[in-house]
């Protein structure tokens, strides 16, 4: 009977794991470093030892604290509540949040040369590049004598273009001019010569042809509780669109994050980026929107998403009297509310 009971609470566990994967928001949220450490020091308080010594033959007993799946679904219910404080296409943005305000970013890659702890360092100024993007690379390190910049279709093995590396005052540096129709697998491939060693060091990236081109905005209005934005866009293929921007205030510190998603046809498009009235509470213009990225979704597994450029850097929002907006809380749409409704039922045992 033990047994049986065990089962049915590691099957109701399972469930709630799957219904949480199934209807969690379909926006990916992204990794949020935490300044406070994720485990905290234990104070151990020091005892006298018995004066008993213990029966080598009594059996140790440990309690431990039962955790019901109504707990788990009830903890799931409430972590989901809090994200609905907010809706999905405007969420908060702080500093933090490296890979919204940086998406494009290019982790520079490290490796040891010698056993003396010779090190050498290359990057690329980024790891999507948009036709007719310049593809540029640095090269750190000590006793450099020469160095080569290969673009390489991985399928094949074919080097595509190459570059020689000019020493600069601070590192070596390389850059070639992009190309159409290049392969999807490619990687950049550094030969170098440091201490008389003949050094190979991979980079991966993406070359793309853009599918859509951000061309700019239109003046914000008030919507009921949104500050809206009209972009306007150039398709150069038919699809369902998604495009990110970041919000920031008059001093560059990030607000939001501002997401839209819509069904375009080929030719001039907008889409409209909305922030709520929660993000911008006690807030004033100007406001600036930047890192763009506009993505054409994979229309089926297996075909890859596309992706788009943009022709300004930055929009600059001045004018915008944020007491236009309605104070009314962000409402959660039907789609949500069933979603919350299923995890509290599941969490009250229903």
């Amino acid at each position: 009977m033990k047994n049986k009971s065990f089962l049915k609470q590691v099957a109701a566990i399972s469930a709630i794991a799957i219904v949480v994967w199934l209807f969690w928001p379909s926006i990916p949220q992204q990794v949020t470093i935490v300044n406070e450490p994720l485990i905290k020091k234990i104070q151990i308080k020091t005892t006298s030892l018995p004066k008993k010594q213990p029966n080598n033959n009594t059996p140790l007993v440990a309690t431990v604290n039962k955790i019901t799946s109504n707990d788990s679904a009830a903890l799931v219910a409430q972590a989901y509540a809090a994200e609905l404080t907010f809706p999905s296409y405007s969420q908060p943005l702080t500093d933090k949040d490296f890979d919204r305000l940086a998406p494009n970013f290019f982790n520079p890659q490290s490796m040891l040369v010698d056993d003396e702890g010779t090190q050498v360092s290359a990057a690329l100024s980024k790891y999507r590049y948009t036709y007719p993007e310049v593809v540029f690379a640095t090269l750190t390190g000590e006793n450099i004598t020469a160095a080569e910049l290969q673009l390489v279709d991985i399928s094949t093995g074919k080097v595509l273009l190459t570059s020689q590396f000019e020493q600069g005052e601070e590192n070596w540096h390389s850059q070639f001019d992009g190309e159409r129709d290049l392969p999807r697998q490619l990687q950049a491939s550094i030969k170098a010569k440091i201490n008389g060693k003949n050094i190979n060091i991979t980079l991966a990236l993406k070359y793309v042809d853009s599918v859509a081109t951000l061309e700019g905005f239109e003046p914000a209005f008030n919507e009921n509780a949104d500050m809206v934005l009209k972009a306007n866009i150039t398709t150069r293929e038919q699809g369902l669109y998604r495009m990110r921007a970041n919000l920031f205030d008059a001093n560059y510190q990030p607000i939001a994050h501002l997401v839209s998603k819509e069904t375009l046809n080929k030719g001039n498009s907008h889409l409209y980026l909305k922030a709520h009235q929660s993000v911008l509470k006690g807030r004033q213009a100007p406001f600036y929107l930047s890192t763009f990225s506009i993505e054409l979704m994979s229309p089926a597994p297996g075909q890859p998403t596309k992706y788009g450029d943009s022709s300004i850097d930055e929009y600059k929002i001045k004018d915008f009297a944020v007491t236009s907006l309605s104070n009314l809380p962000y409402q959660p749409s039907n789609q949500e509310q069933q979603r919350l409704l299923l995890l509290q039922n599941m969490a009250q045992g229903k």
